[in-house]
């Protein structure tokens, strides 16, 4: 199992810059950190269409690979864009967050085309894997997490609403009672597989180990665990099926 991102901050491997570019930059040379902090420190925050024009010209330099037409906002937290892959016509909204700290080779954050990351969302990578499709809208504060060599994948033309917490990661051994359950690592994760097409309303959660057949709405406030078929109406806790928007039905309830 690799190190956990806590352990390497705090251990005695390196000094404080070091562990920093760790963090931030990954195995990418002392180049790519120096070059990163100070797009950042000049960019970040820097308002209007100046701010728009040269943060979309200057951070695609850092990724592994930037599409046509990227927007980024201002306060977008960027940590080993290296492991980092955005397709064309992309808008990564005021505040959000990519986040591939820990990645390896193989592992990473990879957006379609036309995919809106709206404000204050995170995608949060650690040694694991996070696939949005084509024309994805991620709301508000939603947060997507692929934590250890999990596989969080999204189909094209999903609609997730603000809030949504989509953890992809397993849970902690807890056989022992020698030792903390954090030090004990993780039991195998599953990972989450959203189809294309689905609509999560607000504030729902989906566990790792989930599958959301293409179609589906879930409704709000929702505990998405195991299977949900494809073009059904779900919701509760744990969300269970209630309904089908199969064509030969009536047109469903608004679930939302």
């Amino acid at each position: 199992m690799a190190k956990k991102i806590i352990d390497s901050i705090y251990d005695n491997e390196g000094g404080f810059l070091s562990k920093y570019k760790r963090i931030q930059v990954g195995e990418s040379g002392w180049g790519t950190l120096i070059g990163l902090e100070l797009a950042v420190t000049l960019l970040r925050f820097l308002p209007g269409a100046l701010g728009l024009l040269l943060r979309s010209k200057i951070y695609p330099l850092f990724f592994a690979s930037v599409g046509r037409g990227v927007v980024f906002g201002t306060g977008v937290t960027i940590r080993n864009p290296g492991l980092i892959h955005i397709g064309d016509n992309v808008i990564i909204d005021d505040n959000a967050t990519l986040d591939a700290k820990g990645g390896t080779e193989g592992k990473g954050i990879f957006i379609g085309d036309r995919v809106f990351v709206s404000r204050d969302a995170l995608l949060g990578c650690k040694n694991g894997l996070i696939r949005i499709g084509h024309g994805v809208t991620l709301g508000p504060n939603t947060i997507v997490h692929a934590i250890e060599a999990s596989e969080v994948t999204i189909g094209d033309h999903t609609v997730i609403a603000a809030n949504c917490y989509i953890i992809g990661a397993p849970n902690y051994k807890t056989d022992r009672t020698d030792i903390p359950m954090a030090k004990q690592g993780f039991v195998d994760g599953k990972g989450i597989a959203i189809g294309s097409d689905v609509w999560l309303g607000a504030s729902v959660v989906v566990l790792d180990g989930a599958t959301i057949g293409e179609g589906s709405i879930v409704g709000a406030m929702a505990l998405v665990r195991g299977e949900l078929p494809a073009y059904s109406l779900s919701h509760g806790i744990p969300a269970k099926v209630r309904g089908t928007r199969q064509p030969s039905d009536a047109p469903g309830e608004n679930v939302h």
